[in-house]
């Protein structure tokens, strides 16, 4: 059997080294030490490529495999030092087989055998002469074998990946047949290293054919799935593209006339000198089936510098007007299933590109590994300041949920260093500008059914636009920093869950609040435990909110100041956030969670507190609100004095606007106080100093709220007669701050929370168990 080898190059013989690279000349020096080699002689391809041909030899596979790969190949191993990776593998065998995993080349160029995927800049650092050989070798054996793609991998493209690509819209080929969409590449490609990026600009206008000079004309066609095989080399022209399409299932001329018509109006006349070519881009769609199934949907394109006109001619799509350079849509069209003269065609060369499409919703999760995730959901983001606009940004650059944003502040100057938002954006609404970010993200194309809603104003400032809002909202994260918008909502009639973000003053703590899923255990309760945390912890507690590293000044007015801290917390936080919110989005359960950075080491360390089942009585105009593990507090310390009295003071905040008392301890008796019996006289010491240092690790939110005591066995809750003259005293000293006098009282099996005369008693939570 004769075999034709392809002429690679210039001829310099067996033993011409002088001229060439000491790179070559290793390789050269691996292959006579090598057993599976031998030198043939060495070419000269280019000024800065050579070619090292030799024959290889191996034995160890089947020498009758079906790929076509013979035990003995030769090979040239080229060096070109001007190329990015500079060594290649080329099979020089005329017939040499179409494998998959070969590298791109040009018509009659031997095979380019793809040893690596990895980029030149890792590969460089393990290779050698030795390791080479030793891959091509791997190569040629794994093909013939059958083992370079395995049967759990996933389907390789039909044809080879070209180097210049195109860009497209995320849902271009949904979006096809809509009246008045269509697509223009108009802007200046993006060059790198010698490889253009087109991006397609969406026009959504009919009468906009995209016929100008230099511009690119795409016609695009979607193909039925077709049976996944053996990888092709790019076909040189048209007819050979249909004739490959044919011969696997998939007749195209039909569709192609048709798309060439398509961008045609009716009635108008695409009029472009004869002599002039145009810039043709063939975007083919083609689905991959394997054992019947189709598993992806490819993308492929092929570029042409031919005349419009008369390539709608030669295909039978258009017509041309005798003596005129106009051509109208053929309305004596043939059948899509006739055939077509491929030998005209052969006049049409065709250039392979890359097709890439912006990616879908579910690609984007996909890339982001949060594709088994709960993604489908709706939410509000209120608070799109640096903290609020970090998370919001990673979650719409993730894809998890659909998200609207409401803030009622604009992009300034100073919030620049900290914020997403960019110089341009400055005098922008926080939301709107967070809104145009997401919906961008990954559209070439923003129309306003894509945009996300965003509102400027304050999420509370009118309770009825609000509930309307979160009629159907499953999610309501607030990143306002401010008290009023969980406060607010918790006593809101709503099924959307609340969570609270927030970072504190020093930057070194990050926070975050989320409600049940049964929406039983609110924000307000939360923030309670959430401060009882802060006052029970003396590890993490004790400095916990102190204040921020500075104030700055960013105006005249006497509240224009910001604070003093790092971009790089606000993305630290931001992103823990983030991620855990995501995370616990699917519990039932109620979070409180609390993230601390060590400055030195950069170690994050996590706080999680276990939340508590919420109480609350109406009295005397107002909601008194503690937990379990105040009951459960009192109810020991109780126990633990019997049959004496004890009791202690009671600490908290009060919110006047929507009239709730919020208890947060209730602290053990001190040292000097009276424990009989029938009597429970408090005392002073250390009293002063513990209200002190509560306000100061809460920073001013928790305080004195009044006094708590308990009753002997057998007794109800009930206030006595000395309980009622203790109440109108604590009353007259808590009104001269404008404050309610409250007071609890335990017993067996209720307690009971007054306010001035008035009193409600309640079950405890164990006993009614």
């Amino acid at each position: 059997m004769t075999t034709e080898y392809i002429d690679y190059g210039e001829p310099l013989g067996k033993s011409v080294t002088s001229n060439l690279p000491a790179s070559m000349r290793d390789v050269a020096d691996a292959c006579s030490e090598h057993s599976a080699f031998d030198v043939v002689e060495f070419r000269r391809i280019s000024p800065d490529s050579h070619a090292l041909i030799v024959d290889v030899g191996d034995g160890t596979f089947d020498a009758k495999n079906r790929v076509g790969i013979r035990r003995f190949e030769r090979l040239a191993l080229v060096y070109s030092s001007n190329r990015e990776f500079p060594w290649e593998v080329r099979a020089l065998r005329s017939d040499f087989p179409v494998t998959m995993h070969q590298n791109h080349v040009g018509p009659n160029s031997p095979r380019s055998l793809c040893l690596y995927v990895e980029p030149w800049s890792s590969v460089e650092r393990v290779w050698n002469p030795q390791s080479f050989l030793g891959r091509a070798l791997w190569w040629l054996r794994e093909t013939a074998c059958e083992n370079l793609h395995q049967e759990d991998q996933p389907l390789e493209q039909l044809f080879f990946e070209p180097a210049d690509r195109f860009v497209l819209p995320e849902n271009y080929f949904e979006r096809l047949t809509e009246t008045g969409y269509r697509i223009v590449f108009d802007q200046q490609p993006f060059a790198c290293r010698g490889r253009f990026l087109y991006q397609a600009r969406v026009v959504d206008d009919r009468s906009h054919p995209g016929f100008q000079d230099g511009k690119w004309i795409p016609i695009t066609i979607i193909l039925p799935p077709i049976t996944h095989g053996r990888v092709e080399e790019h076909p040189k022209h048209l007819g050979e593209l249909l004739q490959r399409l044919d011969s696997r299932g998939a007749r195209i001329s039909g569709l192609l006339r048709e798309a060439i018509q398509n961008l045609l109006p009716e009635g108008q006349s695409f009029d472009w000198p004869a002599g002039k070519t145009n810039k043709i881009l063939l975007v083919l769609g083609i689905s991959l089936k394997r054992d019947g199934k189709t598993e992806r949907t490819d993308v492929y394109g092929f570029a042409m510098d031919q005349h419009f006109g008369r390539l709608g001619e030669d295909l039978g799509a258009l017509i041309r007007s005798p003596g005129e350079n106009k051509w109208f849509r053929n309305t004596g069209i043939m059948e899509k299933s006739e055939p077509l003269n491929v030998d005209r065609l052969e006049s049409y060369p065709l250039t392979p590109v890359g097709i890439r499409l912006m990616p879908s919703k579910q690609e984007v999760r996909e890339y982001s590994g949060i594709a088994d995730s709960p993604c489908d959901f709706n939410g509000v983001i209120s608070g799109l300041g640096s903290l609020g606009s970090a998370v919001a940004s990673i979650w719409a650059r993730e894809g998890w949920g659909e998200w609207e944003y409401v803030d009622h502040d604009a992009v300034e100057p100073h919030n620049l260093p900290r914020h997403v938002s960019l110089g341009p954006c400055v005098g922008m609404a926080k939301s709107e500008m967070m809104s145009a970010q997401a919906a961008s993200m990954f559209s070439l194309k923003v129309s306003d059914s894509s945009v996300p809603k965003a509102y400027v104003r304050r999420l509370t400032e009118d309770l009825q636009w609000l509930e309307d809002l979160l009629e159907h909202k499953d999610i309501i994260v607030d990143a306002s920093t401010t008290v009023e918008v969980p406060r607010d909502l918790s006593g809101m009639d709503r099924s959307a869950r609340l969570v609270t973000l927030f970072i504190t003053p020093s930057g070194r703590s990050s926070v975050l609040l989320m409600e049940d899923q049964s929406g039983y255990t609110r924000s307000l309760s939360l923030e309670a435990q959430y401060y009882r945390a802060i006052l029970t912890n003396d590890c993490w507690g004790t400095d916990h909110l102190e204040g921020n590293s500075g104030s700055l000044w960013v105006g005249a007015g006497c509240r224009d100041i910001t604070t003093a801290m790092s971009n790089e917390l606000i993305w630290l936080h931001g992103s823990i956030l983030a991620r855990q919110l995501r995370l616990l989005s699917d519990k039932e359960e109620a979070q409180i969670k609390i993230w601390d950075y060590d400055e030195l080491s950069g170690a994050v360390s996590a706080h999680d507190i276990q939340a508590c089942k919420p109480i609350h009585a109406e009295v005397g105009g107002w909601t008194v609100w503690w937990d379990v593990s105040i009951e459960d507090g009192m109810s020991r310390l109780r126990n633990d004095k019997l049959p004496s009295e004890t009791g202690g003071i009671l600490l908290g905040f009060i919110d006047q606007k929507i009239k709730t008392i919020s208890v947060v301890l209730a602290r053990p008796a001190p040292e000097d106080s009276t424990a009989r019996p029938q009597e429970f006289l408090r005392g002073t010491a250390g009293v002063e100093g513990d209200i002190d240092e509560c306000r100061r690790r809460t920073g001013g939110i928790v305080s004195y709220l009044g006094e708590w005591h308990s009753h002997p066995r057998g007794c109800k809750s009930d206030p006595s007669t000395h309980d009622r003259k203790q109440l109108d005293y604590l009353e007259d000293v808590m009104a001269r701050d404008g404050s309610p006098a409250i007071s609890m009282i335990v017993s067996d099996s209720t307690i009971s929370v007054s306010l001035g005369q008035q009193t409600t008693t309640v079950e405890l939570s164990f006993f009614h168990s």
